[in-house]
């Protein structure tokens, strides 16, 4: 494998990792009057794995 697959396949970890680990951590949690549903928890967390993703692409380069 060339480095630009090795680093796609980091940014597809970077952004895959929070949407596994945290939905089950914030589902439920109150912010504000709002509790949060699964599917909302699960749309933050890729937000987050997201900007964790592109990060990791622009710092590498």
């Amino acid at each position: 494998m060339d480095a630009g697959t090795l680093k796609l396949f980091g940014a597809i970890i970077l952004f895959s990792f929070p949407v596994l680990l945290g939905t089950p951590q914030i589902t439920g949690r109150r912010i504000g009057k709002h509790v949060l549903s699964k599917a909302e928890a699960q749309a933050l967390m890729a937000l987050v794995g997201l900007a964790l993703g592109v990060g990791y692409l622009l710092a590498m380069g």
